[in-house]
């Protein structure tokens, strides 16, 4: 699986995976102890094996349907097992609004790693123990119970030694208050029905849902960064437009404009621009280093802004949001050593691709930072 970072927070969450990976090993290794005589019982491995797994699983998709979306990861990010670093990127995910997708991703890994841990449990018991399977009820009788395991069992038709029968139910059907007689050669042969299930509802059926939510991610990731796949910067290009349409630079501001400190920079820096303080009306914050109070007053702004910004990084997607509802002007920043420079042409101008097309908007550069070549 990749653990690659990206924004400060890894594509595969180590913490919410090792949880994922624990708990398929403890339970694996409870239900698979048997009882006091060593006799393993089929209900115990179903619910671990099927219905833990399909029912996490749609709680999941329901409520990442409806609304935020409720698993296993998401849980386990209350959990007291992150860093102060940790949380500072779970709560840059949400700020960009991949956190959705990000959280689902790690709930197939953790999904996928409690499938591989129990997979491994149960070949350890099948390679060094005598693993006898039984099944008890008072309710059900095998004709009854029948049915539910064929259907269970449906997907993987194919595999003749994988399906239940009534010969087996019937033979391996167990009650404490009798001796056990017939062929106890039975009682080994549910193993490659347990496999098949671990392996359908655990493994593939989570292991495809992994790949998906990867895909998933890295759609969001690319939207959140302004760019479409297979889409390359804008050429470079002066302060006329090029053979790529490219937004104008205005070198001119109206007075009463808010300073919305967007790229969370060092106010020293705004120092080195008296002018653009005296016309400012209000000096506001936002974007991701912003808290939520902050960000909400910035919206609520009723004028035009200037959003200070960090001339390398490229858009993002919550900035391409936070737009939609106001207005005014861009000004990519670059500096060095504590001082303001140019920003270099290639990043000024991709800046200028990016809002060529959006209502409102323009990219505000003094004459004393015309972009370098």
């Amino acid at each position: 699986m990749p653990t690659t970072q990206e924004g400060g927070t890894d594509v595969i969450s180590v913490p919410i995976v090792g949880v994922g990976l624990l708990l398929g090993l403890l339970l694996s290794w409870g239900v698979l102890g048997g009882d006091e005589q060593g006799r393993v019982n089929i209900g115990h491995l179903l619910v671990t094996y099927l219905f833990i797994p399909v029912a996490s699983l749609i709680i999941s998709l329901v409520s990442l349907a409806v609304g935020k979306g409720i698993n296993l990861a998401r849980l386990t990010a209350l959990a007291p097992l992150w860093s102060p670093q940790g949380r500072a990127s779970l709560h840059q995910l949400a700020q960009r609004r991949i956190d959705k997708p990000w959280f689902f991703l790690q709930s197939q890994a953790a999904a996928v790693a409690f499938a591989l841990s129990s997979l491994v449990v149960f070949f350890l018991q099948l390679l060094f123990t005598d693993v006898n399977f039984v099944w008890r009820s008072t309710l059900l009788s095998a004709d009854a119970l029948l049915p539910f395991l064929q259907a269970v069992a449906a997907p993987w038709w194919f595999w003749q030694e994988a399906q239940p029968d009534l010969a087996l139910l019937q033979s391996t059907q167990d009650s404490r208050l009798q001796d056990v007689t017939g062929d106890v050669s039975a009682f080994a042969r549910w193993w490659p029905f347990i496999l098949a299930t671990q392996l359908c509802y655990g493994l593939i059926l989570r292991g495809l849902l992994f790949f998906a939510a990867l895909a998933w991610l890295a759609r969001r990731r690319q939207r959140a960064e302004g760019r479409q796949p297979g889409v390359a910067s804008p050429p470079g290009a002066g302060w006329d437009t090029g053979p790529v349409p490219l937004a104008a630079v205005t070198e001119e501001i109206g007075t009463g404009v808010a300073l919305v400190n967007w790229a969370g920079g060092d106010d020293a820096l705004l120092q080195q621009l008296p002018a653009l303080r005296q016309q400012a009306a209000k000096p506001l914050r936002a974007g991701p280093l912003a808290s939520e109070a902050a960000q909400e007053e910035a919206e609520r702004w009723p004028g035009e802004q200037l959003l200070i910004l960090k001339a390398w990084e490229p858009p993002m997607g919550e900035l391409a949001d936070y737009m939609e509802n106001t207005r005014g002007f861009l000004l990519p920043l670059d500096w060095k050593g504590g001082r303001l420079c140019p920003p270099r042409r290639q990043h000024l101008d991709e800046w200028r691709y990016f809002v060529r097309d959006r209502a409102g908007w323009q990219i505000y550069q003094p004459p004393m930072l015309r972009a370098e070549t």
